[in-house]
């Protein structure tokens, strides 16, 4: 994988107080958007999934995906219960860099559904919660 820098506290806290952009159901899966403003280079063809996948390391935002995700991961459970199945309804997030939206490969980056990291944080998260 890509080297990615240590996540500095204040960083992290700035994470844990953010929002996504948008939270939506596309063919019964359901997904989270963030836009970035990120400049990666003049050109829209600056914006190749390797440059996408190095900003998204550099920037640890595959930190954040994560935290997105482990909401709306819990968020689905509580509003469709027994019938949510997480390889089933959720989809992913979705970064759309804004400034290679034009360019030929559209700026798009898909983070999948990291299942497994979202069960051990849930997990984690859920035995926080009961005082443990």
């Amino acid at each position: 994988g890509l080297e990615r820098p240590a996540l500095p506290e204040r960083e992290l806290r700035g994470m844990l107080m953010g929002f996504a952009d948008l939270v939506f159901e596309h063919g019964g899966r359901y997904w989270v958007l963030d836009y970035k403003s990120n400049h990666l280079g003049a050109q829209g063809g600056a914006y190749t999934p390797q440059v996408l996948d190095a900003a998204m390391a550099a920037h640890r935002y595959d930190v954040q995906a994560a935290l997105y995700l482990l909401a709306l991961h819990r968020l689905l459970r509580a509003r469709l219960g027994g019938a949510y199945e997480p390889a089933q309804h959720l989809g992913g997030a979705l970064y759309f860099f804004l400034r290679g939206i034009d360019g030929p490969v559209q700026g798009v980056h898909h983070v999948p559904p990291p299942l497994a990291l979202l069960a051990a944080l849930d997990a984690l998260l859920g035995a926080a919660e009961d005082g443990a």
